[in-house]
């Protein structure tokens, strides 16, 4: 993908503060604060790494254009290797005097008649436009461009841009074992341990380093702060795509140090509100038990929620349910009708929650006999049923006819076929008098 160049004069440009590319995590708040559900949630059919590549697209110093910006972070080897040359006297800058300073890229020179030398030149991202250039080691622009080295010391901001507007308050979960912290006093950091899969939430994006330009700050829900500097175009990294796979960098890439939920997918924080509630199931159910075994869940069991866990890149969640009774815990796979997944759902062959389960527990129903139950869990229906009774069985739709002998019946039938159960009552005792 090519960026297209702009012509601006000085007075239209609006310049980039320095100060507003540099983010610290925040020490742990006493108090959490409520959390919102996800705004501006993307419909696009693409997946998140085509998203990813077009909005972060790998751009090679051959196709730079006026509209790139950068900011000078030395690492400790640009310390001694070529630095920049003020492009007023051709003088050697200190490239701690040009710390932190943000420059526009502004194309390349050929030096001699041969044009065997080149320069690639930059201005000071403010009113001033102060030149500087890169002179390059050997060789023409048009060989140094394709050997993917870029110029040292140079931490592509447009990324860190890009990804302020896309990242900043989605969630993400960690996959890696330890993560970093800013300490509370100077440019220093400090190693922290974080569990691999714990949801956060990104709250920060500022500039990182030159190789990892990106610095990510999430919190988790126990408003823990902590970052990862990571390469997401890799333009100018520096490093070649086989050193992204070494165990020093690996962790450095957005893919590595995080997943991210599916776009129409909510925190699982969302849900907490759920965990610890006792709910029944209104019919049966299929779900999953130790070491993957199957389990169906017979129709008015007793259940207490354990937990409940958003799916990445989808649009579910994982409900872990204790039951009551043998007093193991089951998985089953969920949707709810207040996220934004609901209209993806109805009319597929999907369970949801609501549709499901009925919160509180089959103690507090009254007045059913024990043999009753015994068949209402076997999705029976038996003479001597009452109406309440019958809909427990079978709580979808029916169509009503009445008879001229004091009874009227409940035709049922599935996915608007014929009736496949028709049960009479008689009119004086609502009780089943027939079921055929």
């Amino acid at each position: 993908m090519m960026l297209t160049a702009m012509a601006t004069t000085a007075q239209e440009r609006t310049y980039r503060n320095p100060a507003d590319y540099f983010v610290k995590t925040q020490p742990k708040k006493s108090t959490v604060a409520a959390r919102q559900s996800a705004q501006g949630i993307a419909e696009e059919e693409e997946s998140s790494a085509d998203v990813m590549n077009m909005l972060f697209p790998r751009l090679s110093l051959c196709d730079w254009t006026d509209t790139m910006a950068f900011m000078v972070i030395p690492d400790r080897q640009d310390l001694v290797i070529r630095s920049f040359r003020d492009g007023q006297n051709d003088r050697q800058v200190s490239i701690m005097a040009l710390r932190h300073k943000i420059l526009r890229y502004a194309g390349h020179t050929s030096i001699g008649a041969s044009g065997r030398n080149g320069r690639i030149n930059f201005v000071t991202d403010d009113a001033e436009q102060h030149p500087y250039y890169y002179e390059i080691p050997s060789g023409t622009f048009e060989d140094y461009c394709l050997l993917k080295l870029g110029v040292p010391s140079l931490a592509y901001l447009n990324d860190v841009e890009t990804a302020r507007k896309v990242l900043i308050g989605k969630t993400l979960v960690t996959k890696s074992d330890f993560y970093s912290q800013d300490t509370r006093y100077g440019e220093g950091e400090r190693e922290v341990r974080v569990e691999p899969g714990t949801e956060v939430r990104v709250v920060g994006v500022g500039v990182g380093t030159r190789s990892y330009p990106v610095k990510i700050i999430v919190e988790d829900k126990d408003s823990n702060q902590f970052f990862r500097n990571v390469a997401i175009s890799r333009t100018n990294s520096g490093l070649r795509e086989m050193e992204f796979e070494m165990e020093g960098n690996k962790y450095h890439t957005l893919e590595s140090a995080f997943d991210m939920l599916g776009d129409f997918a909510l925190p699982s924080w969302h849900f907490s509100k759920y965990v610890g509630r006792t709910v029944y199931n209104c019919r049966a159910v299929q779900m999953t038990g130790a070491r993957n075994q199957t389990y169906q869940a017979t129709p008015y069991s007793n259940f207490r929620i354990m937990d409940v866990k958003s799916q990445l890149q989808r649009n579910s969640v994982i409900m872990t349910l204790k039951n009551l009774k043998d007093g193991k815990n089951y998985d089953v796979e969920l949707y709810f009708k207040d996220t934004p997944a609901a209209q993806h759902v109805f009319g597929k062959k999907a369970l949801v929650y609501e549709d499901v389960f009925i919160e509180g527990s089959t103690a507090n129903i009254k007045g059913i006999p024990a043999k009753h139950w015994a068949a209402i869990r076997q999705g029976k229906i038996l003479v001597g049923f009452s109406e309440k009774e019958v809909r427990m069985v079978r709580p979808d739709d029916y169509e009503l006819t009445a008879s001229s002998n004091n009874r009227y019946s409940w035709s049922f039938s599935q996915l608007n076929g014929p009736a496949d159960l028709t049960v009479t009552f008689d009119k004086r005792t609502k009780r089943v008098v027939n079921v055929k």
